[in-house]
């Protein structure tokens, strides 16, 4: 009788179809459409006549770099279209210039490509055609440039912090003579030898550099009022003097006492 009951009752319940398989298909289709979307942002923000560049910025205080080679160098990337231009590339390729030290791109909303650049600052020469800056970084225009009121510097490479630091220290030694350090090179042999600004030339020599230059100060007064003429040259490579080197082309040992 139990059984005949909830026969009845099963017939009398409704049909109700099952729609479990509209929520993962709901879910595809969004996908897909959000896939479709994507794409078709991606070509409409990546072409250039959609979204061109109209404008390069460059700013920064050029002496020796040029605003056109900055914005020559930025115009193939730019052309490419605001959302195309690979900004760290273009600050590669623009850090690649001789005369940068240092530079920023930035996209400036909604077509325009902001530049800043600074400029190297030479504080010497290096070598042949290349000079060093306040970091010790040496840099090669081209084309070469003729800055004759900087100091000329050289040694071997990877002696560049040595040979500034050193050109320092002597500048500040010689300065109370009211002179000044115009070249200092650093030999393969890992000597020293400098010119001074009026033309006088050190033979400083591989050991005690710094002393022995503090010796040829604290006499060279006296060497001058002696009134023995004008000296070329002067070599301290000596233990317990120097010999001096006239325009009359004699040499003289100097003790120093």
């Amino acid at each position: 009788m139990m059984s005949k009951r909830k026969a009845q009752a099963r017939r009398k319940q409704p049909f109700k179809p099952s729609f479990g398989w509209l929520k993962p298909a709901l879910a595809a289709l969004t996908v897909a459409g959000s896939a479709l979307g994507l794409t078709l942002m991606s070509e409409w923000m990546h072409d250039p006549q959609a979204w061109p560049v109209k404008r390069v910025h460059v700013a920064g205080d050029f002496h020796h770099l040029q605003k056109a080679q900055v914005q020559a160098v930025a115009a193939g990337p730019a052309a490419g279209g605001f959302f195309v231009v690979d900004v760290g590339d273009l600050q590669a390729r623009l850090q690649a210039l001789p005369w940068v030290d240092q530079v920023s791109v930035r996209r400036l909303w909604p077509d325009e490509l902001d530049i800043r650049v600074r400029e190297q600052q030479p504080v010497a020469r290096w070598g042949a055609a290349g000079f060093i800056n306040a970091r010790a970084e040496v840099f090669t225009p081209d084309p070469p440039v003729v800055l004759n009121d900087l100091p000329a510097l050289a040694g071997p490479e990877g002696n560049q912090l040595r040979v500034l630091e050193m050109h320092h220290r002597l500048r500040a030694m010689v300065r109370p003579l009211q002179l000044d350090v115009s070249a200092l090179t650093l030999t393969a042999r890992r000597a020293w030898r400098l010119r001074l600004n009026n033309g006088l030339q050190l033979e400083v020599g591989r050991r005690d550099p710094l002393q022995r230059v503090a010796r040829f100060v604290r006499v060279y007064p006296a060497i001058l009022a002696s009134g023995a003429g004008q000296m070329i040259s002067v070599d301290l490579r000596y233990s317990n003097g120097f010999a001096v080197r006239w325009n009359r082309a004699e040499t003289t040992p100097q003790q120093t006492g």
